[in-house]
């Protein structure tokens, strides 16, 4: 698929890896509409490197546990940009969560938000794109494959994705196409210590963390190869 003029509609767009992306495909020329939950001075932020590049960014607030929002957003996107080609479904929630004191409340908000909000909004994408084509990429996560301890409902929301992705691949080919990225160790969590640190950089075959660039490229590459469906790229380091 060629970028230039394309409809791109991102998730979480507007901070950490989600920028990177950004960034990237504004590079590209594409109409970008990023949403954010709370980020709204990132999301300024984000208006002003486009317009640096003479792009149109057009930001929107969206809680994915809110399906009225998430059909709000879609309707605005496509009113101010026309039909969505790209979606990207960037954003997440991440937070430890052991199974003994996990609650009801945050059980429900990483499951809506990673997976049931996530799945919502490739099917309100995709009314428009099964008539004029697109492609849709998910972010799902290398633990969505391995057990990570003190995270359960998280790792089981990234399992779905990846299941989401190839069942949405195969529901909705030759129209659309499906496919997920499963980032490793890239932009840690703050809280981590040194220590944690090591850790996950000797768990890779390459030794070394990698970059938000890893991870955007990795964007761009399942973009402009329309041979690719159902498929999960992990961008590990080997992990």
């Amino acid at each position: 698929m060629h970028l230039k003029g394309k409809h791109v509609f991102i998730t979480g767009g507007n901070q950490r890896l989600g920028r990177a992306v950004s960034e990237l495909l504004l590079k590209e020329e594409i109409k970008l509409t990023s949403t954010y939950r709370s980020s709204a001075t990132a999301a300024a932020t984000l208006v002003e490197f486009g317009a640096k590049l003479g792009r149109n960014v057009f930001t929107l607030k969206m809680d994915l546990r809110e399906l009225s929002q998430i059909a709000d957003a879609v309707s605005k996107a496509i009113d101010h940009f026309g039909p969505i080609d790209i979606l990207i479904n960037c954003a997440s929630d991440f937070y430890p969560t052991p199974v003994l004191s996990c609650s009801e409340e945050q059980w429900d908000s990483l499951l809506e938000t990673n997976l049931k909000g996530q799945f919502f909004l490739a099917k309100a994408c995709a009314k428009k794109m099964l008539k004029n084509g697109g492609l849709i990429i998910n972010f799902a996560d290398t633990n969505g494959e391995h057990p990570l301890k003190n995270f359960t409902p998280y790792v089981i929301s990234k399992a779905g994705i990846l299941m989401m992705t190839r069942n949405l691949a195969l529901e909705w080919a030759p129209k659309i196409r499906v496919n997920s990225i499963s980032p490793g160790p890239v932009l840690l969590p703050e809280a981590f210590s040194e220590e944690q640190k090591k850790r996950a950089e000797e768990k890779t075959l390459l030794k070394r963390l990698g970059s938000p660039s890893d991870i955007s490229s990795a964007v761009l590459f399942l973009i402009g190869n329309d041979y690719i469906n159902g498929f999960n790229l992990c961008v590990d380091g080997g992990r």
